[in-house]
């Protein structure tokens, strides 16, 4: 009873010493994730460990005379290596197949039962899923393959032992640490009751140098196998450290370019609002001069006319020298000409006030807060801005805009920025027909350059906004990227690429709508814009 509570004290004390060497020196993660740990586990947790145990054991045996003390030496060898053995087969198989278990376990204690049930769903899933089958059958024709090798090796007298050796490689690439482990403990099985029938290439008449022999082989075998899986396991940590580090990299990127198109957007906007606001504000003062002394001048000389009619009327025959005037500023035609030149000029500075409005109301410097709005008036603001582009001249057919305007309410939006997405939008569809428009012979079944601009309400709480052109569309690749920033297809000089990002980020982030191209190219493209009319 004395022996064996001394042998399990030691056996306690050895394995209470392994498990403070590796807790001080590799710490609590995974021990076989790095070459170094694996170094660490088998100096440390295989080899000194033991040495308290074989120690114990021996000591307490010679002292019961159990064993001679001149045996002492090699009978603590004896005791070390076997219990070093033992350590490198059963440990990685035992601490790699139980931190999944425990892993699910401390899974399922964190779900609620609806939550369970979804978790043995889709483990079932798996298990059922053709991959994990055919990975599954791969292990075991690996498994057929050991036991197959092992008994011509150990039990067939062929030293062919080497040879199992890329089936542990095979195991290790395919089927992680788990599998590893497995075929290691299956390997060492075969090669101790193989050795303990006198079978195999360690059999040898003394039991002490077969003990050597087989270990030693059962040590490599272990080392090699979990070195290859701790470089591979450290190169894949190493692969997704540099992978999150490229994402991490990319968005910092990515963020970097949005800031830098928003600074300069906010910039140039900023900059052309108060531009637009002071040259609408020069502009408007003295044409409402202009205009309203406009009626006044009309009604003078409406009055002056009639005055010079009753003259003629009661001294038809005047002075020679009056005639003669008359008929040098040919009175008849300034009677008829002047009241339309009044009429022309007065066309022309209610136009000019109707572009400084609509200048405004594209700039709207005054309305930076959300507003409700017609979007319709933003609309008509942006083609009376652009209307100098679309007429004809001689070189290029007009563009003919079609307006499909449905009854939509006033939706709540940042004014100013809704009319910029629709200058970009619209911009791009005139440059889009710039081949187009080129005055030519049109073919059979070719169409004048046309902008479609359609608006609908989609529900109570959405609005929609479609700009078509039938101009020369766009491939794929331009598709997918119309919306990056600084991308641009146009020539150096005629585009900054941020006009449809910065749309993009009006429509999208700062009123949570929907904004999408579709576009085929050589045929035309769209640009349907959803809205919501609230933003609360």
């Amino acid at each position: 009873m004395a022996v064996a509570t001394s042998i399990a004290v030691g056996t306690s004390l050895s394995a209470i010493l392994g498990g403070f060497l590796l807790h001080k020196f590799v710490g609590r993660h995974r021990l076989f994730d790095r070459p170094q740990n694996v170094f660490k586990f088998v100096i440390m947790g295989g080899m000194w460990g033991p040495i308290v145990s074989a120690t114990v054991g021996i000591t307490t045996l010679c002292l019961r005379d159990i064993v001679s003390w001149a045996d002492w030496g090699a009978n603590w060898f004896t005791w070390w290596m076997s219990n070093v053995g033992g350590i490198l087969i059963f440990t990685p198989l035992i601490l790699s197949w139980s931190e999944p278990v425990l892993e699910a376990t401390h899974n399922f204690s964190a779900l609620d039962t609806a939550g369970i049930r979804q978790n043995i769903k889709l483990k079932i899933k798996q298990l059922k899923s053709i991959s994990f089958q055919i990975k599954m059958a791969e292990f075991a024709i690996l498994i057929l393959l050991v036991l197959t090798v092992g008994q011509i090796s150990f039990g067939g007298g062929y030293p062919i032992e080497y040879m199992l050796i890329p089936f542990l490689v095979w195991a290790v690439f395919r089927f992680d640490i788990q599998g590893a482990t497995l075929l290691i403990f299956m390997v060492s099985v075969i090669a101790v009751l193989g050795t303990v029938k006198s079978g195999g290439p360690f059999a040898r008449r003394d039991v002490k140098e077969s003990l050597i022999l087989l270990q030693s082989f059962i040590g490599v075998v272990v080392l090699t196998t979990l070195m290859l899986y701790s470089a591979i396991a450290q190169r894949q940590q190493v692969e997704d450290r540099l992978r999150v580090q490229t994402q991490q990299v990319e968005k910092t990127l990515r963020d970097l370019q949005q800031a830098q198109a928003q600074l300069i957007h906010s910039e140039k906007m900023s900059g052309l609002g108060q531009l637009v606001a002071g040259v609408a504000h020069e502009i408007n003062n003295p044409i409402n001069f202009i205009s309203g002394n406009l009626f006044h001048t009309n009604r003078y000389t409406q009055e002056l006319l009639a005055l010079v009619k009753l003259y003629q009327k009661y001294y038809p025959q005047p002075a020679p020298e009056i005639q003669n005037e008359i008929e040098a500023v040919e009175l008849e035609f300034l009677i008829e000409d002047l009241p339309k030149m009044l009429s022309s000029m007065t066309i022309g500075t209610e136009r000019i006030q109707k572009i400084v409005l609509s200048l405004r109301n594209f700039s709207r410097m005054d309305e930076s807060e959300l507003k409700r709005v017609d979007i319709h008036q933003g609309l008509e603001s942006t083609l009376l801005i652009l209307d100098h582009r679309l007429q004809s001249n001689p070189e290029n057919f007009s563009i003919q805009v079609i307006k499909e305007y449905s009854q939509l309410p006033k939706i709540e939006c940042y004014a100013s920025e809704l009319n910029q997405v629709f200058m970009n939008i619209l911009v791009n569809a005139i440059d889009a027909l710039e081949t187009k428009r080129i005055k030519r012979d049109l073919r059979d079944g070719e169409s004048f350059p046309y902008i479609l601009i359609s608006t609908k309400l989609l529900d109570k709480n959405c609005v929609s906004l479609s700009i078509y052109d039938n101009g020369s569309g766009m491939n794929e690749t331009v598709k997918n990227r119309i919306f990056d920033p600084f991308f641009t297809t146009k020539q150096v000089g005629k585009g900054t690429g941020l006009g449809m990002y910065i749309s993009y980020q009006t429509v999208v982030q700062k009123h949570r709508g929907k904004i999408k191209c579709i576009s085929a190219k050589n045929q035309s493209t769209e640009f349907i814009v959803e809205l919501p009319i609230s933003q609360n």
